[in-house]
């Protein structure tokens, strides 16, 4: 019988435990284990061999003591046997092992005065053998002659650590192990006994994953690790080196460290090491260098490796980068068209700015970054694939141009957000991401908002609305508009010949519709930002074909008649009803079609102010908790 063994990490643990508990200690298992590990390999076959049945093989049961050496059965037959036992070390391929010990536990002694226990190496098998066919012993591995000091019930412990380890080496998957009596004792039947038959023969294998170095996932500063000139020149991120380092073993996949060797490329003496904690296998692992210790302007040699606690990798290849902490000096700014707000002169409406920056000849400048929002700090994120810091270079980013040479210039052309007084910030940005101080141009920008109308009548929520839009004075040659509804994602549309455009959309919004517009030209000019917005009140709506006046001016007349729409309150989708009443009357309740809408006819009888309050009325019976007051004055005559 094949038996399945609790982990031998847990037995040390254990046996730890056991033996410090005398001393008035108590050691408990941690929940990580430090590498090396100990496992038991799965056990192939055990079992036992006998001379007098020389062709049959006994696999082990389980209930069955397994017979050493020489014993008597109850007929006074005499019989010898050797023990087999074979495991599975496919689990190690490529490991280290470090150790391996063989357990086994006496259950009967002939005779406690004597012991000579032997453990052979032998070809492997994976079934129990028989004493005719018996596998080739290879290696005697070791031996027990001392006195039995607890009999029965002793346990042996044999050290086959140099077997396992060449097992492994030789990618061989089974190991064999033959427990026996030495030859010279083996006829002897004092000396014979009887194993455990639920211990059986244990095999405790003490191995390790040597931790690997990721080669391909080398950074420094947020930037890959490379062997090529000219060097990355990083500023203060370069402190920041990170390497990935994978281990095998679940046990220590939080156990990973990572050394980082670093030295000034021009001084190989003066390497140093420098350690990062609490590495996860297969993710970045950073070390911090002390804050004084990388000089501006030196260039930098380093490499890593990683540990497990036991073993260490290889190094990696070197890694260079040349340390740059200066900030370049400041641009200056001109425009061709936009002039600075110190003349008291408007930029011309309708046109781009085009803008001029200048490094001023000094070759640390590489480029610019420019905004309108003002210039923030840059930084750097653990966004990276295997969690590693991400910085991006600043010319890398929007709002950045490149100057034609070191230390020279660069022009762009720029539509400002808004009009009015307006500040284009700019600053220097040198090859290591360096910035210089913050330079204002300030300049007078001409109104270029499009103009918004509503031409589909006063907005509903649910209905169709229609916004017609009219170019800014002296912006020519529109050609499309942007559009962004609630927020959402800009849309497009075609202007007309005369530069109006249209845009139409159903009024989802409970609070009312929010629309932002500006106009594109065909000379890349775009326009600031004009904005349109309604707000629907939350009470149901109500329109009348008479009986409207948006200057509040008397309308209809006595005897007059006059229709009246109800509309649902923003939201509703199951409105049933409307109740209503002119003049704090009584209420009535008239019915909604499919649609949620119902309309209603009213003659007045006598002029003056009105006041038609309504009420919404859900399909549950629900009365919303807002009405619509609606108010108007009934002309004297009909107008």
């Amino acid at each position: 019988m094949i038996r399945s063994r609790p982990r031998r990490a847990l037995v040390g643990a254990l046996a730890l435990t056991m033996s410090l508990s005398g001393l008035g200690l108590i050691a408990t298992a941690s929940a990580a284990v430090a590498a090396p590990h100990y496992d038991d390999p799965p056990s192939v076959q055990v079992g036992w061999t006998d001379s007098a049945t020389p062709k049959k093989a006994y696999p082990a049961d389980g209930n069955t003591n397994l017979p050493l050496g020489t014993w008597q059965d109850a007929a006074g037959r005499s019989h010898t046997s050797r023990v087999y036992a074979t495991f599975d070390l496919s689990a190690y391929e490529g490991k280290k092992i470090y150790g391996g010990k063989v357990f086994v536990e006496e259950r009967t002694v002939a005779d406690c005065s004597k012991r000579a226990v032997e453990i052979w190496r032998t070809k492997p098998v994976t079934a129990t053998p028989t004493w005719n066919r018996a596998p080739e012993p290879l290696a005697k591995l070791g031996e027990v002659l001392t006195p039995v000091q607890f009999c029965p019930g002793a346990s042996i412990t044999f050290d086959v650590g140099a077997a396992v380890q060449d097992a492994v080496a030789h990618r061989q998957r089974h190991i064999t192990f033959e427990v026996r009596v030495p030859e010279q004792y083996e006829s002897d039947a004092s000396y014979g006994r009887g194993l455990h038959p639920y211990r059986s023969v244990d095999l405790s294998v003490q191995f390790n994953s040597v931790p690997q170095i990721d080669k391909a996932h080398l950074y420094n500063g947020g930037l890959p690790c490379t062997q090529l000139a000219p060097y990355p020149r990083i500023g203060g991120f370069a402190k920041i080196l990170e390497a990935v380092g994978t281990d095998a073993d679940e046990d220590d996949e939080r156990a990973v460290k990572t050394e980082v060797a670093i030295w000034p490329k021009a001084d190989s003496d003066a390497r140093q090491v420098f350690t990062g904690e609490h590495g996860l296998t297969g993710r970045a692992n950073k070390v911090t260098l002390p804050d004084d210790f990388l000089m501006d302007g030196k260039t930098y040699v380093w490499q890593a490796r990683v540990t497990d606690g036991a073993d260490y990798s290889p190094w990696s290849q070197k890694c260079f980068f040349t340390y740059d902490r200066t900030s370049p000096d400041e641009p200056t700014v001109t425009s061709a068209n936009y002039p600075s707000d110190t003349t008291g002169e408007w930029g011309p409406p309708g046109v781009s700015g085009i803008f001029t920056f200048s490094g001023n000849g000094n070759k640390d400048i590489a480029g610019f970054e420019y905004s309108w929002n003002g210039l923030g700090v840059h930084g750097c994120s653990a966004s990276g694939d295997y969690g590693q810091w991400e910085c991006h270079h600043p010319l890398d980013l929007p709002g950045s141009v490149r100057a034609n040479t070191p230390g020279g210039s660069a022009t762009v052309t720029l539509n400002p957000p808004r009009s009015g007084p307006q500040r284009l910030s700019v600053r220097s940005v040198d090859l290591a991401g360096n910035v210089s101080d913050t330079v204002t141009y300030s300049t007078l920008v001409a109104p270029s908002e499009p103009t918004v109308r509503v031409e589909s009548g006063v907005p509903e929520w649910g209905q169709e609305v229609v916004l017609k839009f009219v170019p800014a004075a002296g912006v020519t040659g529109v050609r499309e508009y942007e559009i962004t509804l609630d927020g959402g994602e800009p849309q497009m549309r075609a202007a007309q010949e005369d530069g109006t455009g249209y845009f139409s959309f159903i009024a989802t919004s409970t609070d009312g519709p929010n629309v932002t517009v500006r106009s594109h030209s065909d000379n890349g000019f775009v326009s600031a930002a004009g904005q349109w917005s309604a707000y629907f009140d939350p009470g149901p709506g109500v329109k009348s074909d008479v009986y409207y006046s948006p200057d509040g001016s008397a309308v209809g007349g006595v005897g007059v008649e006059g229709s009246f729409t109800f509309s649902p309150p923003p939201g509703w989708t199951d409105t049933r009803a409307y109740q209503y009443s002119f003049n704090g009357a009584e209420p009535t309740e008239v019915a909604a079609d499919a649609n949620g809408r119902a309309t209603i006819t009213w003659t007045p009888t006598e002029s003056g102010y009105v006041d038609l309050t309504v009420y919404a009325v859900r399909v549950d019976g629900t009365i919303s908790d807002y009405p619509n007051w609606y108010s108007f004055e009934v002309a004297t005559s009909a107008s």
